[in-house]
């Protein structure tokens, strides 16, 4: 069903009030920048707007800002809740732009009500009023509302919505085809998150964004809508240093038919995929969804003045590939470790990941300890000097747990009254062993604390920190 129609307003209650002042109408790079904290009413927490929320927000930006956009398109997932799309724009450039195909991959879809904010606050603007008159937007802000309610990768279904562009058997995947049909968008962008633990390139920084101009044969043909999506990429690259220099990166993938960004750019609409990654500091998320919020306005600014056809589309391989090996969470350096099993100590580097609500795939998403021995060529977003130190699993049970331990091991005379252990690494290697329930020992996939004991003068050790693993 096709619907067009202004949304009521409702305003929810986690929408962060915007600053005094509407938006400079700048596109620069500084100007945008700049400009995000006060066009913000996505939620501190992105995994915090689900389809209830969106909608909410969305009718309160149409109330506020009357006429900027329209419903064009609607639909329903596969438990019923609201696809939507909305237009915005009236020039001869159409472009698409759909998020969250992914329910756990939310920081583009709050960049996306982020910009229409943006938009709405700055069109009186020279520079607005001639971006919307160059282009006509979609935006499909929530491509899979029900996996978003669960915040889980699949639908309903169980399928995965970006593996469906063949058969589409999801009504998400045959709502996202039906709308690019109908549309016939020359550009789109496919808008996700990955892993945070990437780097670009060897010995790379951590990735904040990673771009792919999106295939769409084998032989990898590079058409006229290919060279404008890698000249987007190389566009965003150097649009974004100030913030990401160093951290932005070329997601390297080979053809595949039966993803929709593949299928899109078969089906004649060039997609640029842009995956969101990490961002080690305070407010990782705040900071991921601005840097969305600059490169989706930035670029959009850039198809709409022309600008992109100075760009050489071959800088693009010069764009760093996207290695998912190389960065922990955390790595401990140079323990002297005592892994529980009563082995003679050793040294290793440990490294540990956290959990995260990004589900994504394959084996690095676990967290707990995940490498262990000689780790020279990996970093960590947060590393510890552990050299001349011993690093022990916890007894379980937590502070209560250790003080019981420190209480049975002052009964036997193997602790002081200042709290220190007296014994050499070798005897305490034994009474690790004897604490550890189950055999939980310091291996890949251990999940329990580890406590990091420091030297406190001839023959003692004092605990130093306490290191939560899962927290």
């Amino acid at each position: 069903m096709r619907i067009v129609r202004a949304l009521p307003l409702l305003l929810p209650a986690f929408v962060s009030a915007p600053l005094p002042g509407a938006p400079p109408a700048s596109f620069t790079a500084q100007g945008l920048w700049d400009s995000w904290p006060s066009a913000r009413v996505s939620p501190l927490n992105p995994w915090a707007l689900k389809r209830t929320a969106l909608d909410t927000t969305l009718e309160s930006l149409a109330k506020e800002h009357p006429g900027l956009f329209s419903v064009v398109e609607e639909g329903r997932s596969g438990e019923g809740r609201r696809l939507a799309v909305l237009s915005l724009g009236t020039g001869p450039t159409k472009v698409f732009l759909w998020s969250q195909m992914h329910g756990d991959e939310p920081t583009a879809t709050s960049a996306l009500v982020d910009l229409l904010s943006y938009l709405g606050k700055s069109r009186e603007g020279l520079a607005t009023q001639r971006l919307l008159s160059k282009l006509t937007i979609y935006l499909l802000p929530m491509l899979n509302p029900d996996g978003a309610e669960r915040t889980t990768r699949r639908n309903a279904q169980g399928i995965d919505v970006n593996r469906d562009a063949l058969r589409r058997e999801t009504p998400e995947g045959r709502f996202l085809k039906a709308v690019r049909d109908r549309f016939q968008p020359s550009v789109g962008y496919n808008l996700h998150n990955l892993s945070p633990l990437t780097v670009a390139g060897p010995g790379g920084d951590q990735v904040a964004l990673a771009f792919l101009s999106v295939a769409y044969d084998e032989a990898l043909t590079e058409n006229e809508g290919r060279q404008t999506t890698k000249r987007l990429a190389v566009f965003l690259r150097d649009f974004l240093a100030p913030w990401a220099a160093g951290k932005l990166a070329r997601y390297d993938a080979d053809y595949t038919p039966r993803a929709f960004g593949d299928a899109m750019t078969r089906w004649g609409t060039a997609t640029l995929l842009i995956e969101t990654g990490g961002w080690n500091g305070p407010d990782e998320a705040g900071a991921l969804v601005r840097l969305n919020f600059v490169a989706l306005l930035g670029s959009l600014q850039a198809l709409a003045d022309g600008s992109l056809s100075a760009l050489d589309p071959k800088m693009y391989e010069a764009i760093p590939v996207l290695l998912r090996e190389g960065i922990f969470d955390v790595v401990i350096r140079e323990a002297t470790v005592l892994n529980g099993a009563g082995l003679p100590p050793y040294a290793a580097d440990v490294a540990v990941n956290r959990p995260i609500l990004f589900g994504g795939t394959g084996p690095r998403m676990r967290p707990g300890v995940v490498e262990l021995g000689d780790l020279t060529t990996f970093r960590g977003k947060d590393e510890i000097d552990a050299k001349g130190k011993l690093l022990v699993p916890a007894p379980p049970g937590g502070d209560e747990g250790w003080a019981k331990t420190l209480a049975r091991l002052k009964e036997k005379r193997l602790v002081d009254d200042a709290g220190n252990l007296l014994l050499a690494p070798d005897q305490l290697s034994a009474e690790v062993k004897g604490w550890m329930p189950g055999k939980q020992l310091l291996f890949p996939g251990y999940s329990g604390d580890l406590l990091l004991l420091a030297p406190a003068g001839e023959g003692k050790w004092k605990l130093e920190r306490r290191i939560s693993v899962v927290r």
